[in-house]
């Protein structure tokens, strides 16, 4: 699994069985028509993903991000750096946690540090 599988996953979710093409996901995630379709077919072989009928186990997926995703992308703090807002500081999770600390992804364009 690589980090934009479950990205991936959760973008056909939510479109909430309206049609798509790979061609949809690739310009709404920014990310290449050959990445999506390699990513699918590991979701295939994880059982995350029905290639045939183009369909997400949701259960199997609520599963992994509950359970397993920690394990399999740990995410160690760094060094102080700019970059995007996630975890507990990202501006949606703000409103229910308190920290004196911001996580961030790193980007030099990022404002928070």
């Amino acid at each position: 699994m690589r980090p934009q599988d479950i990205v991936i996953l959760l973008k056909i979710i939510a479109k909430n069985s309206n049609p798509w093409l790979y061609k949809d996901l690739a310009n709404e995630l920014y990310i290449s028509q050959s990445e999506i379709s390699e990513s699918l077919a590991r979701s295939t072989l994880a059982g995350f993903f029905n290639n045939n009928t183009k369909t997400v186990y949701r259960l199997n997926v609520m599963e992994f991000i509950e359970h397993g995703l920690h394990y399999v992308f740990p995410v160690l703090p760094a060094a102080m750096v700019n970059g995007i807002p996630t975890a507990h500081s990202h501006p949606f999770m703000k409103k229910h946690f308190q920290t004196d600390l911001e996580y961030v992804w790193p980007e030099s364009k990022g404002k928070i540090r």
